[in-house]
């Protein structure tokens, strides 16, 4: 959900803010598990949020990877010292591999 969120204030190429109703809408989710979502991405400063009737949300980071939506949304991956320590490897290289696909880079 944060994924395709993000995705879609990308396509919308506008500074404006878009309001939570016309992207659950546009992405058929619920609009209040959807606010959860954009709350969550404006706490760690992804989004950024404006409250009133012509609030809504945008983007407020110039890149955003897949890496930080996990990190943001699943928890921050642990890949110095990992749980299972046979784990830190695949763990780096999956971390890294996410780290290089961009979801959004505004210009």
């Amino acid at each position: 959900m944060a994924v395709e969120t993000v995705e879609f204030l990308k396509k919308k190429k506008t500074d404006k803010f878009i309001q939570a109703g016309e992207i659950a809408k546009a992405l058929d989710f619920s609009v209040g598990y959807l606010q959860k979502v954009i709350q969550t991405l404006s706490k760690h400063g992804l989004v950024e949020c404006k409250r009133g009737r012509i609030g809504g949300v945008r983007l407020r980071r110039r890149t955003i990877t897949l890496l930080d939506l996990w990190n943001v949304t699943c928890g921050e991956l642990d890949v110095v010292d990992p749980a299972v320590p046979s784990l830190k490897k695949p763990l780096k290289v999956f971390s890294d591999a996410m780290s290089k696909i961009v979801v959004c880079k505004k210009s």
